[in-house]
């Protein structure tokens, strides 16, 4: 089955969300990918209830999660513990892309 992603372009760069749903009508889930683009950031944010975990698949990016910062290369994997505010954004002058999956 053949699933299309939901891709909003936003200041930032480019959100593509193919999951978004709720299992058992309670335990929320969201997948996608995300690009940031250079000099630019995403909001800072939190997901209630719900780790997320994100798979840096090109460049670096800057994860502050809690006021602190976690330097993600590629290949790399930083889990954000739910309830937590952070943003990323990319380090140098090329943006960075991102698997992303949110869960309880």
């Amino acid at each position: 089955m053949m699933i299309k992603a939901k891709i909003t372009k936003n200041d930032c760069g480019l959100l593509q969300v193919f999951l978004d749903k709720k299992i058992g009508g309670k335990h929320p889930i969201k997948a996608g990918v995300f690009t940031v683009e250079p000099g630019k950031s995403l909001e800072f944010h939190t997901h209630e209830g719900c780790d997320e975990y994100c798979w840096v698949f090109k460049g670096v990016g800057n994860f502050e999660i809690g006021g602190k910062d976690y330097v993600v290369k590629q290949g790399e994997v930083i889990k954000i513990p739910k309830d937590i505010i952070h943003r990323s954004y990319p380090i140098g002058k090329k943006s960075f892309t991102s698997f992303f999956i949110v869960c309880s």
